[in-house]
């Protein structure tokens, strides 16, 4: 019965260590993943912002693009990127009160975006990074086997000229510009 506790023990200990160093592991692998991404949005963005091209009312452009060479799986699990990005939104406020009291409203120059890495399969873990500095709206999902491919898209809606960049396959570009 003492060598079955014994044996119990020792064997749960080894398999909790070898849980902690996948895990390690697939957060390192994540991280790179999430500044690979980061490099080629900044590469991206830098040599398209210039481009003089507009498209015509109603369409959009792909006017760069970058294959970001994802590997297929991380320590042999299913992963996933997304852009999360933040549209500024609060730039349209300017003035709110909360419990009858005037609010300072600080002034955003910029969209944050967080890029967000994470298994799909056990054991989940997930690396998340920051990203600001680009004022641009960055969207889209890569999954594991899907397209990698990052394009720097120019639209034309109704005559305002915008620009974004999508991770993956989107056939919808969306951008909140107001909540009421």
């Amino acid at each position: 019965m003492f060598g079955f506790i014994i044996v119990t023990v020792f064997s749960t200990l080894i398999f909790s260590y070898y849980d902690q160093i996948q895990k390690n592991n697939i957060k390192a692998s994540l991280k790179q993943i999430t500044i690979q991404t980061t490099n080629s949005i900044t590469d991206l963005y830098y040599s398209s912002k210039g481009s003089n091209i507009v498209p015509e009312n109603s369409t959009s452009i792909v006017l760069s693009e970058i294959d970001l060479n994802y590997p297929n799986k991380i320590s042999g699990k299913n992963f996933e990127v997304e852009l999360a990005s933040s549209p500024g939104i609060w730039n349209s406020v300017t003035n709110m009160t909360i419990s009858g009291e005037n609010a300072n409203i600080k002034t955003e120059t910029n969209s944050g975006t967080k890029i967000i890495a994470r298994t799909t399969q056990r054991p989940f873990v997930s690396y998340e990074y920051d990203f600001f500095n680009l004022p641009i709206v960055l969207q889209g999902k890569f999954r594991s086997g899907q397209n990698d491919t990052l394009r720097f898209i120019r639209y034309n809606y109704n005559g305002n000229i915008d620009d974004t960049i999508v991770l993956g396959e989107s056939n919808i570009i969306i951008e909140v510009t107001s909540i009421t």
